[in-house]
């Protein structure tokens, strides 16, 4: 693999698990542990006494955004000559989703903004939703990038098949459980314990990428050529 390839495979898998620690502690740990959709009061109270700690997982969502687009220019780079076009408009989704979310990231500030001015619960609440609608619709075209994004894999003989297949799965899970919810809202509770199921290889597939992606980058050897669809 030449000296190119290896630094786009490097700077991916680095972005990667980065974006991964990063969404860990904004979603996971400070989204997670302050918000809590069924209880507005309990929720503008968190935000009242952990306002720094929100603010700094803003500070991390900004970071994926950041992160998004370096994935996006740096995957193109790393499997553009398995078909240069496709590659490019799989790119250009991810980066499309970044804008997204940052969109949605603007209603997490709206939020604390309206804590610290002591705006009430209720309206707290409606911005942490914009927030989560707007992400949740993101995540559409995440899963779209993610198809895209298996079927290069599949096709690129220096790729091992296996991460395409569960990209591929990954992809299907992220739109379509995303879609179900902007069409059928009234079924959230349904889709949400299928959303659960789903989670580990949605959460895997990129991760184990990524890790595979830091040991290609760092080896020396290539394998085998690329398989063109042109």
């Amino acid at each position: 693999m030449n000296r190119t390839k290896r630094n786009m495979a490097l700077l991916s898998g680095l972005a990667l698990i980065a974006m991964a620690l990063a969404a860990g502690f904004a979603y996971g740990h400070v989204y997670g542990g302050l918000v809590d959709s069924g209880s507005p009061e309990e929720t503008y109270r968190s935000l009242q006494s952990s306002a720094l700690l929100f603010r700094y997982g803003i500070g991390s969502w900004g970071a994926i955004v950041l992160l998004d687009l370096l994935v996006a220019g740096s995957l193109h780079g790393f499997l553009k000559e398995v078909h240069p076009s496709l590659s490019a408009l799989t790119a250009l989704i991810r980066v499309v989703y970044a804008v997204v979310l940052l969109a949605a990231v603007v209603h997490l500030v709206e939020a604390i903004s309206f804590v610290e001015a002591a705006a009430g619960a209720t309206e707290v609440m409606l911005a942490l939703q914009r927030f989560e609608t707007i992400w949740s619709q993101g995540l559409i075209l995440f899963g779209f990038h993610l198809l895209g994004l298996s079927y290069l894999i599949l096709r690129a003989r220096f790729v091992p098949s296996f991460f395409g297949g569960l990209l591929l799965v990954a992809g299907s899970c992220y739109s379509g459980i995303h879609l179900a919810r902007m069409v059928f809202p009234s079924h959230a509770e349904s889709i949400s314990m299928i959303e659960m199921v789903a989670s580990v290889p949605m959460a895997l597939s990129e991760i184990g990428f990524a890790f595979w992606l830091l040991y290609r980058g760092a080896s020396r050897r290539f394998s085998q050529p690329v398989a063109s669809l042109s």
